[in-house]
């Protein structure tokens, strides 16, 4: 059975299911030493067993409202974790490098959006080595996750990628309306201690939406962390995860 999250149609394949989302949030480690200063000093220092943590996270850039995307993230001292297309990647090189620069996480999204249950494992391979490849060339360090496209994966081929696999619990289907106001809506309505939201970076309206979003969430309660930070670190190679235990996630706090 191949999984896919809601809003994706599911198909069957004489595969096993491997989704295991059961990982503690502990309180974040300090930045490695050769870690470059970052835009979200604040966010590095968040305890996710107490503060209600969510991860914002991006896919299919870069593109050309990614830097855009950048300012705004900045403004709102709001981390996020991009999911990269490697062939977009040699278009916007700065915006890769900026992006790690500022304390944002960089993940693969495959070189071109392949649906990683239609290749063979060859095929992954080269996917997720191009992308590999072009990430470090534009900023100086490799991808640390993986996001399968349409969240299509199953347990033979997870076993492939190198990395964990990160899903989402938040579907915004920002791709499919384009409304900013209705995106927000969307996010605020699922979201929940520990969620992962997912939107585009590629379509103008979808970074239109981030202002009020972040602003919102924050009133709310809810701090902006990457994926990583949502863990702890604690991710898994070769495992799917599509969102944090909220009991790990100060799910009681004000």
């Amino acid at each position: 059975m191949i999984s896919r999250l809601p809003g994706v149609a599911r198909r069957s394949l004489l595969l096993p299911l491997s989704l295991a989302c059961l990982v503690s949030c502990s309180p974040v480690s300090a930045p490695a030493p050769d870690a470059q200063p970052t835009a979200s000093a604040t966010s590095e220092q968040v305890d996710c067993t107490v503060a209600r943590c969510v991860a914002l996270t991006f896919d299919d850039g870069p593109g050309q409202y990614t830097g855009r995307l950048l300012d705004e993230l900045e403004a709102a001292d709001a981390p996020a974790t991009f999911f990269l297309v490697g062939k977009n990647i040699a278009k916007y090189p700065e915006t890769v490098k900026r992006m790690a620069a500022e304390g944002h996480q960089l993940g693969s999204h495959t070189w071109d959006h392949a649906d990683l249950t239609s290749l063979t494992r060859e095929q992954i391979e080269h996917e997720l080595g191009w992308t590999s490849d072009a990430v470090e060339k534009a900023a100086g360090k490799k991808p640390t996750v993986f996001r399968p496209p349409y969240g299509s994966h199953g347990a033979v081929y997870d076993r492939l990628v190198p990395y964990p696999l990160v899903l989402w619990d938040v579907d915004t289907l920002d791709w499919k309306h384009h409304d900013p106001k209705k995106t927000v809506r969307i996010a605020m309505d699922e979201v929940q201690p520990g969620s992962i939201i997912l939107m585009h970076d590629i379509h103008e309206s979808s970074v239109k939406a981030v202002p009020d979003l972040a602003k919102k969430l924050k009133a709310a309660g809810y701090t902006p962390v990457t994926v990583d930070q949502l863990f702890n670190g604690q991710l898994e190679n070769s495992k799917a995860y599509a969102s944090a235990p909220a009991a790990a996630q100060g799910a009681c706090s004000a």
